[in-house]
C-alpha cells in the first residue's frame, strides 16, 4: 500500500471561521513536525466558499448600480481552494448527511463514507423558525451570501413595483436585525436615486424586553438613540404569533402590514447533531469538555476519542456563570486555537507512547464586539469600554482587514479589502 494512502485523516467538518481557523493551524504544525507522511488533514463544506458573514448586511443594501452579484462575491466570499493553497489540506465540497460515530466515518451526500482517526466538528448553525406558522413560507431568512442577494432584489423589485412608501418588518432585534435595520435606513438615500418617490419604513419586532438582549445596558441604550434617529420602529416585549402573505400576525392580536418580511431571529444546531450518538443540551448544540471534545451520550458504550467540537455547533459554558457564551466569531476562532493545539498533543502521544500530552482548556472571556448601525456609525466595547460614531466604524474595517491578512497572504488582503471599501463606503452616506 502506497504510504501517502495510509495516512491517518484529521476531518474537519465546516468551513466557517472555527473550520478554517483549524484546519489551517493543524496544517501548518503537521508541516513543521514533517507529519505529513502519516497524517492528512481534510475540510469538508458543501460550499465552495468561506463566507465572511459580518459583511452580509452591507451586501443586502448594496445598490446594484454600485456592485453587481459578482464583485460582492469577491469580498464578502473567498474561495476555500484559494486561501488553503499554500497548506497541505484536502478540501471535499459535500454535504454532511450523518455522523457516525462508532465507527468514525461521515456519510456524505452523494458519495462514499469518509473514515476519520481524529475528527473536529463546526459545521455552524441553521436557520431557526421555532415552528411559528407561516414564518418559512413567507419570511426571507438572513443567514448567507445568498439570503443577503436575495433580500436585495426583492427590496428593488418592490421599489420598482410600489413607487412609494415600502414596509418592511424584521423578526429579531439581536445583532444581525439591528445591523441590517440601521443600514437599510441609511441605504434608502441610494434608492431614491433610482426611485424618487421611494420611502422605506423598518420595524424590528424582538420578543424580549429590549433589542440586543444579552448585550451591555449602555451600548442597548447608544443602539435606542442611533435607531430612532434613523426612524426605525422598535415593537419590543412581542412576539410573533404567526406569518401570513403580507402581515405578521403578533401575539397581542395586533396584525402588521409589511412588503418585505426579513427573519433573523434565531438559529439552531444542525439536526444531524442531534443523531451523532453525542450530549447535547436542549438546542441541539453539543456540550464539549474544557479541552473542547465531545461527550457520549450516557447508552454509548463503542465511543471514539479523539473527536472535538467547536463554533455554533457547540454550547460552551462560562466557568463562572455557568450561562452559554454567545458564538460569535471571535470566540469560534479561539476554541479552533484549543482544537488544533489538543489534536497536535494527541498526534504526539500517539507517535511517542512515553510522551505525556499537555492539554489546552477554553478560557471564555468578553470577547470585544462592534455593531455597526447605519452608515459610518458602530458602537464597539472593548474591554470596560464602550465608543460609538465614527471611531466604532473605522474600527470594524480595521477589524475585517485584520481577519483577512489572518487568512491570506497580505497584498491578497489588501486587494479585497480596498476593493469592499470602495464598494461599502458608497453604501454608508449617513453619518
Amino acid at each position: 500500500m502506497n504510504r501517502m494512502s495510509a495516512r491517518k485523516k484529521i476531518a474537519i467538518l465546516g468551513g466557517g471561521f472555527g473550520g478554517v481557523r483549524a484546519a489551517m493551524v493543524i496544517a501548518k504544525k503537521l508541516k513543521g513536525l514533517n507529519l505529513l507522511a502519516y497524517y492528512e488533514v481534510i475540510l469538508l463544506d458543501r460550499s465552495e466558499h468561506h463566507t465572511y458573514t459580518p459583511l452580509l448586511y452591507e451586501v443586502a443594501t448594496t445598490s446594484k448600480e454600485t456592485a453587481d452579484i459578482y464583485r460582492l462575491h469577491e469580498v464578502a466570499t473567498h474561495d476555500l481552494a484559494r486561501i488553503t493553497s499554500h497548506l497541505p489540506i484536502t478540501l471535499i465540497r459535500a454535504r454532511v448527511d450523518t455522523i457516525d460515530l462508532p465507527r468514525a466515518s461521515i456519510h456524505i451526500a452523494g458519495g462514499a463514507p469518509i473514515h476519520w482517526d481524529i475528527l473536529a466538528i463546526a459545521l455552524g448553525s441553521e436557520v431557526n423558525f421555532f415552528g411559528i406558522p407561516g414564518l418559512r413560507e413567507y419570511a426571507l431568512t438572513f443567514k448567507s451570501f445568498e439570503d443577503a442577494i436575495r433580500i436585495r432584489n426583492t427590496l428593488w423589485n418592490a421599489a420598482i413595483e410600489h413607487q412609494g412608501d415600502i414596509k418592511v418588518a424584521i423578526g429579531g432585534g439581536g445583532s444581525s436585525g439591528v445591523e441590517l435595520a440601521g443600514e437599510l435606513m441609511a441605504w434608502c438615500g441610494e434608492l431614491q436615486k433610482e426611485f424618487p418617490r421611494c420611502r422605506l419604513s423598518v420595524a424590528i419586532i424582538e420578543g424580549a424586553p429590549t433589542i440586543l438582549p444579552g448585550f451591555t445596558q449602555k451600548v442597548i441604550a447608544v443602539a435606542r438613540k442611533r435607531l430612532a434617529r434613523l426612524g426605525v420602529k422598535l415593537i419590543e416585549s412581542e412576539t410573533i404569533e404567526s406569518v401570513e402573505r403580507g402581515r405578521v400576525i403578533l401575539k397581542s392580536g395586533q396584525a402588521m402590514p409589511f412588503d418585505v418580511f426579513i427573519w433573523a431571529g434565531g438559529v439552531k444546531a444542525p439536526q444531524l447533531l442531534r443523531d451523532a450518538s453525542l450530549k447535547t443540551e436542549t438546542r441541539g448544540r453539543l456540550e464539549v469538555t474544557r479541552e473542547m471534545e465531545c461527550i457520549p451520550q450516557p447508552l454509548i458504550s463503542a465511543f471514539r476519542q479523539n473527536a472535538y467540537a467547536l463554533g455554533d455547533s457547540v454550547c460552551v459554558y462560562h466557568p463562572k456563570t455557568r450561562r452559554p457564551i454567545a458564538g460569535v466569531a471571535r470566540a469560534a476562532i479561539s476554541e479552533a486555537n484549543v482544537v488544533a493545539h489538543n489534536v497536535l498533543e494527541d498526534i504526539k502521544s500517539e507517535r511517542n507512547p512515553s510522551y505525556t500530552p499537555f492539554k489546552k482548556t477554553f478560557q471564555p472571556m468578553d470577547y470585544p464586539y462592534i455593531i455597526p448601525i447605519g452608515g459610518k456609525f458602530a458602537v464597539a466595547k472593548i474591554g470596560p469600554l464602550v465608543f460609538s460614531g465614527l471611531l466604532g466604524w473605522l474600527l470594524k474595517g480595521l477589524v475585517e482587514l485584520n481577519y483577512l491578512l489572518s487568512i491570506m497572504p497580505i497584498i491578497s488582503a489588501l486587494k479585497i479589502w480596498l476593493q469592499g471599501l470602495r464598494i461599502f463606503i458608497q453604501n454608508d452616506r449617513l453619518g
